[in-house]
């Protein structure tokens, strides 16, 4: 049994890599096969559907990851502020280090097979309605109005992958710490 779990989860995560890096159009399964190093026949042993399937799949796997560095992140700070900036700091970090190739793991994919593929929209609205949840939960926390929680989840999320997109164009982490910037101030002024 662990040796299924192996090869599919190195699949999806070859599938999340390539995506992210070069997007959903550009990567063929057997690319996706060379970078896992996995048996031909598992890929369509463990994604019957194919590519949408390792898509969905990719989704899925990238969106736990970056929930579970929230959730770390916001365990660490005391303010939705606090957050934003570390968190900024990171993702500057994750550009710099990948050469400004990688950016928010589901915004590549999603662009280019939401809404055509029912089964990837599914997955990319369940991770965008739980990162919404998780920056509404620290926006409460930190007393902002209960009505005004989740439009601002929201604006934040907007921001920040504006801001992952605008630095892989300029090719310079100092947009993402700028739009994060505004965003803490605005968050600690706003209150």
């Amino acid at each position: 049994m662990a040796r299924t779990a192996k090869h599919k989860d190195t699949l999806v995560q070859a599938a999340v890599e390539l995506f992210r890096k070069q997007g959903y159009a550009a990567t063929g399964t057997a690319e996706i096969l060379k970078r896992s190093g996995a048996p031909r026949g598992s890929l369509y042993h463990y994604f019957p559907g194919g590519k949408e399937d390792i898509g969905a799949a990719a989704v899925m796997a990238a969106s736990k990851g970056l929930s579970r560095t929230i959730r770390e992140i916001a365990a660490e700070v005391k303010t939705t502020a606090d957050f934003i900036e570390i968190y900024a700091a990171k993702l500057a970090g994750w550009m710099e280090t990948s050469g400004y190739r990688d950016g928010n793991p589901l915004t590549t994919i999603i662009l280019e097979t939401v809404p055509q593929s029912t089964q990837i929209t599914l997955e990319a609205e369940k991770s965008y309605e739980i990162w919404c949840g998780l920056f509404a939960d620290m926006l409460q926390a930190d007393g902002w109005p209960a009505q005004q929680c989740r439009p601002t989840a929201q604006m934040i999320l907007a921001a920040l992958d504006g801001a992952l997109v605008n630095t892989r164009i300029k090719r310079d982490s100092a947009v993402i710490k700028s739009v994060a910037s505004e965003l803490a101030h605005y968050l600690r002024t706003a209150v």
